[in-house]
């Protein structure tokens, strides 16, 4: 593939994101409850009581599974730690955000210090 193509689509992928996120914080700030959201994991039967749990963003296989409810299971397992990763990624980077500020106002700071210091 391409890698215009992959950015483009890397692009496209944080934009849903970011959309996803906002329309549900709408709803928060709103106060109404949150419309239901399609599943991002789908199982897809194989045949002989084989079922493959299939990532529906990307189209990649997360695994194969003997029998319905195991593959409903593993399916659920994935969502839960998909939205746990998100919130991880998330409360990290406000995490790192509030670690420049504050970086940058204590090398100011110093730099304040540092010019009214070598005064004579």
């Amino acid at each position: 593939m391409n890698q215009t193509i992959r950015q483009n689509q890397a692009v496209l992928q944080v934009l849903r994101a970011r959309v996803s996120l906002s329309t549900s914080e709408m709803y928060q700030m709103i106060g109404r409850e949150e419309p239901v959201r399609a599943p991002r994991f789908n199982v897809i039967p194989l045949g002989g009581n084989k079922f493959d749990v299939i990532d529906h963003d990307t189209g990649v296989s997360k695994g194969e599974r003997e029998g319905h409810g195991l593959a409903c299971d593993y399916a659920k397992q994935l969502e839960k730690n998909a939205v746990y990763f998100e919130e991880i990624r998330e409360s990290g980077r406000v995490f790192a955000r509030t670690l420049l500020r504050w970086t940058i106002g204590c090398a100011v700071l110093l730099a304040v210090f540092a010019y009214y210091g070598a005064q004579p």
